[in-house]
C-alpha cells in the first residue's frame, strides 16, 4: 500500500511523552526504556510517517513545523486506543484504565486528596495522573487533549463543565489597617484602598465584581503566587481579596473578613467532551459529583 503504514501504538506513546516532559531521559525512566531504546523509537516514528517530528540541540529539544500538525492527531490515535482498551476490559468486568487531570495548587492541597481516595477506594485499577498548573494551562492542556478532565473555576464556555463546589471571597487586611474592626466589608469600603490583586485566575472574578460595584482601588501590585500576596498583606503593604480555600487557618499580623454581600467563585469540572469521555474519566465525574452533594 502507497502511503502511511500503521505503527505500533506505543511508539506514539514514547514521541508524546518526550514532547510533554521534554526530556529522553525522563521518558526513558518513565518507561524503563534507555535514552537511545527513546530515541530508537521517535527515530522509528519519524521513518516511517516520512517527516521530522523533533528538532534536537543543546537547549533541549522542540516540535519542528511537521511535529506541531500532526501532534493533536497522534494524542486523538493515543485517546481512542485507549478507550478501546478501556471498552474490552468493561465488557470484561475489569474496571481497568487511566485519567489525567489538570489541577490548580489551592484545590490540591485543601480537596483533590480526599477525592481521590475515595476514587481510588472504588476503582484501584484506574491510575490517576496529575497536572499541577494555573487556569490558563488547564484551558489548554483539556483544548490539547493533555489531560481529559481539569478542575476550573466557572464558568467557561470552551468545555463541557460540572458545577462542584463554592468557594467564599474574604477580605484579608493588617491588623493595624482601618478595616480591622470590621466584622463585614461591603465592597464600596475598598474603593482607593492600597490593593493587591491575586493573579492565578481569581482576578477575573475579583475584577469583575470592582468593576459592577463600580469600585477602584489603587492596585500596587499584580502577584501570581498566593503566600507572597499574603505576606505582602502581613506587612501592611496593600489589602487583598482571596477565596477561602486559599487561606491558611492562621495568619498572623492580619483579620480575615467576610465581605457583607457573600461572592463566591464556582469550581467545577470542565471537560472536552462528557459524552466523548473514556469509561475512567466519566467514573471519575461520577464520584466527584457524589463527593460534593
Amino acid at each position: 500500500m502507497n502511503g502511511v503504514r500503521v505503527l505500533n501504538i506505543f511508539q506514539y506513546e514514547v514521541f508524546l511523552m518526550v514532547v510533554e516532559s521534554g526530556s529522553f531521559t525522563k521518558t526513558g525512566e518513565k518507561l524503563g526504556l534507555s535514552q537511545s531504546g527513546v530515541s530508537h523509537n521517535v527515530s522509528t516514528l519519524e521513518t516511517e510517517l516520512g517527516i521530522v517530528l523533533l528538532r534536537r540541540n543543546r537547549n533541549g529539544i522542540s516540535l519542528t513545523d511537521a511535529g506541531e500538525r500532526v501532534i493533536p492527531h497522534i494524542r486523538q490515535i493515543i485517546h481512542h486506543a485507549k478507550l478501546l482498551e478501556q471498552e474490552a476490559a468493561l465488557i470484561q468486568g475489569i474496571e481497568v484504565g487511566s485519567i489525567k487531570i489538570g489541577t490548580f495548587s489551592s484545590f490540591s492541597s485543601r480537596i483533590l486528596p480526599g477525592l481521590i481516595r475515595t476514587f481510588i477506594n472504588k476503582y484501584p485499577g484506574i491510575q490517576i495522573e496529575l497536572y499541577e498548573g494555573g487556569y490558563d494551562d488547564i484551558k489548554d492542556w483539556i483544548a490539547s487533549g493533555t489531560i481529559g478532565i481539569g478542575f476550573l473555576t466557572l464558568p467557561t464556555r470552551e468545555f463541557d463543565t460540572i458545577h462542584l463546589l463554592k468557594d467564599k471571597l474574604f477580605v484579608l487586611v493588617h491588623e493595624n489597617h482601618r478595616l480591622n474592626t470590621m466584622k463585614l466589608v461591603h465592597v464600596k469600603s475598598i474603593h482607593n484602598e492600597s490593593f493587591i490583586m491575586p493573579k492565578a485566575g481569581c482576578d477575573v472574578l475579583i475584577k469583575r465584581i470592582l468593576r459592577e460595584n463600580n469600585v477602584h482601588p489603587n492596585v500596587i501590585f499584580e502577584i501570581k503566587d498566593n503566600s507572597t500576596i499574603i505576606s505582602m498583606v502581613q506587612e501592611g503593604l496593600g489589602i487583598t481579596i482571596l477565596p477561602e480555600m486559599i487561606l491558611p487557618k492562621n495568619i498572623p499580623n492580619t483579620k480575615v473578613i467576610p465581605l457583607e454581600t457573600d461572592l463566591y467563585r464556582e469550581i467545577g469540572i470542565a471537560i472536552k467532551s462528557i459524552k466523548q469521555a473514556s469509561p475512567s474519566s466519566k467514573k471519575f465525574v461520577e464520584i466527584s459529583k457524589e463527593y460534593f452533594k
